[in-house]
């Protein structure tokens, strides 16, 4: 078990306890820490805060997993980050491996999130490991001509994306269960069509509704070596080399099944459920968000937002003060994906869902994928910040204020964009 930062409560100030440091755990660390009114314990079966937004540009590009790979040594100034597996939950306490006393709070955030296939997250707890084995992805992806991916939901979409821009030569195919990529009916068909265009104009092979059909047991992350499939329904031979595994997230519920927080679980789901104010139903001092709460979807700018408004809440209730207005639950749907260095494709939250091409993707998510902006988050400098950004880029802090931009922001980036790179598309569709 590894301590960083202040590991003793000299001021016996109430602990709040935030298990999980993805999105939602360090963000809401760092604003209660700032707060000092309270003692922050985040605890992370990891050493390291992986970007994971970025996670599929580390599996091209040289380098680029030690820019969203970041030690959590300097993420707070009075609290401390534990490394450690939380192993149970209770209602005033938890127990990690290793270690034979629990760990008492006042305040619990469980933040624990999901899990997914390398590479589009990591289960490796050792930062060195980590940045190999996306190093060692990149050989294997090298080496291969036919690349398979199963799964087109983001995950799938942006690792094609990512493989076919800086390996134009390659032959990748995408398969899809549904009719369209993503899921059907969410967005908008211009999103849909957009999308499946950019991808076809960089020679990816696109087969929706149908199915590659794979053991029960097969649980790797990828295949190695030469496969042939044939797909369930069109009866379509596929030959490839490497075959990738993008079908899916897993609940990190597991610390909680043998809890008295097990009967809060959503049992279609497997995530926990909350009120209206992100508390664990039943639990005034134990609250849920990201992945891991059934509270709207999952995204990483999401996560920030319920972290925000815990870290509000927490002192009202610890001073004696009345809550805040309810949470406001974000229902109008929103994604922003990039399709490789130079494309992508977006929907916006506003009420009229306006949907974003290429160029403004680029600009928003493509070149960095908010890898600086997340550096810095965690007190790191930025690796390779571009000097030339735009005074509009300059202000954008975080995954949310990019999803929350409006359409006259949108307007002022496309008016800060070189004229030859706007001559090449007519943003906005």
């Amino acid at each position: 078990m590894g301590v960083s930062g202040s590991q003793e409560n000299s001021e016996k100030k109430p602990v709040v306890l935030i298990v999980g440091g993805g999105y939602g755990g360090i963000q809401c660390a760092k604003l209660l820490d700032k707060n000092g009114q309270f003692f922050v314990i985040l605890i992370d079966r990891k050493s390291y805060f992986l970007h994971n937004v970025a996670a599929l540009r580390a599996s091209v590009e040289q380098d680029f997993a030690r820019k969203i790979i970041t030690p959590y040594d300097r993420l707070l100034t009075n609290g401390c980050v534990v490394q450690a597996e939380v192993i149970s939950i209770s209602n005033d306490s938890i127990q990690v491996h290793g270690r034979n006393e629990p760990i008492y709070f006042d305040y619990l955030i469980i933040a624990t999130g999901s899990s997914y296939a390398f590479p589009g997250k990591i289960a490796e707890t050792d930062i060195t490991k980590a940045i190999d084995l996306y190093n060692n992805i990149q050989e294997k992806i090298k080496q291969s001509q036919q690349i398979l991916i199963i799964g087109g939901g983001a995950v799938g979409v942006e690792l094609a994306g990512e493989i076919a821009t800086d390996f134009p030569n390659k032959d990748v195919t995408l398969v899809h269960s549904q009719k369209t990529l993503l899921q059907p009916k969410i967005f908008k068909e211009k999103l849909y069509i957009n999308l499946q265009e950019q991808l076809e104009k960089l020679n990816v092979k696109i087969i929706l509704n149908d199915r590659i059909p794979l053991p029960d047991n097969q649980h790797a992350n990828y295949i190695e070596g030469k496969h042939t499939y044939i797909t369930q329904n069109s009866q379509i031979n596929i030959t490839a080399d490497l075959t990738f595994l993008c079908t899916g997230a897993r609940v990190n519920n597991k610390s909680l099944l043998n809890s008295p927080l097990k009967s809060k679980i959503n049992p279609q789901t497997g995530r926990i459920i909350v009120n209206n104010y992100l508390q664990v139903d039943g639990y005034d001092n134990i609250f849920a968000i990201g992945d891991i709460s059934d509270k709207e979807d999952k995204f990483a700018f999401l996560a920030n937002y319920q972290a925000e408004y815990v870290a509000k809440i927490i002192p009202l209730i610890e001073n004696k003060k009345p809550y805040p207005k309810e949470y406001e639950v974000h229902v109008n749907p929103t994604i922003l994906l990039s399709i490789g260095r130079n494309g992508g494709v977006g929907q916006l939250p506003n009420k009229n869902g306006m949907i974003v091409g290429k160029l403004i993707s680029k600009y928003l998510k493509s070149k960095d994928m908010f890898a600086s902006r997340y550096r810095l988050a965690m007190n790191y400098c930025c690796q390779n910040q571009s000097e030339n950004q735009s005074a509009y880029l300059n202000r954008l802090d975080s995954v949310r204020s990019v999803l929350s931009f409006t359409e006259q922001d949108a307007q002022n980036l496309l008016r800060g964009l070189p004229a030859k790179e706007l001559e090449l598309d007519q943003d906005f569709i």
